[in-house]
Formats: C-alpha cells, structure tokens, sequence
C-alpha cells in the first residue's frame, strides 16, 4: 500500500489475468492467459536496500514490484502480462484506504514459459 500524490510514475502498461487450460487445434494440451478486466498502467517500484538484499537472501530476483491504481478486488487474479512477458502475482500488497492517492503494490514473479 502506498499513497501517491501524483502519478507520474505509471507509465507502462499491465494486464491482469489468470491462466486457463484449453487445447490447441491438434488437441495437446496449452495453457492460455485470459485477461480479466482493462489494461491499466503500472510502474516499477523501488525497494529499500535493506529489502532488496532481502528479496535475494529468498532467492526471489526475478521477482519484483509494481505501482497501479487501487483496485478493491483482486480476486481470480493469479497472472500478469508485462512488457510482453508473462509473471505470476505472487503478492498483492492493497492500500486499505479508499481515496484517489490509493495504490497497489504488486509483487510479480517471471514465469519460465507461457505453458508451464
């Protein structure tokens, strides 16, 4: 949760989703990601150094955080497509307040391959 007084900061798109399992036309299994919802805009955010060293003390570099405007339901969303690459929402840190300076914090972790 953070508070942004402005939003400058949100300059590159994100799309919210989860992943669905369905076939392709030879019949083999594929798993798809099914956006749910707009595309918003997001942007990095930046961690202390003291939670960046503890971010790769768990092994979790290829995890990191974004910004987007609070959103009051994040239910049956377990992915995200960002700059053409597909994460895992692995955290979702939510601004309790309700107000226009409201925002998420999103942990996103690379996924290794849009089937797996």
């Amino acid at each position: 949760m953070v508070q942004l007084q402005n939003p400058d900061r949100l300059t590159q798109t994100i799309k919210f989703g989860t992943i669905e399992d369905s076939e392709d036309i030879n019949g083999v299994p594929t798993r798809d990601f099914s956006q749910i919802g707009k595309p918003t805009l997001c942007g990095r955010w930046s961690l202390t150094t003291n939670q960046a060293i503890q971010m790769a003390g768990l092994d979790q570099t290829q995890s990191f955080i974004v910004v987007v405007h609070h959103r009051e339901n994040w239910s049956g969303i377990t992915h995200a497509k960002f700059s053409n690459e597909l994460y895992q929402v692995s955290n979702i840190n939510q601004d309790p307040y309700r107000n226009p300076t409201a925002y998420d914090l999103i942990t996103l972790t690379k996924v290794s391959d849009a089937n797996g």
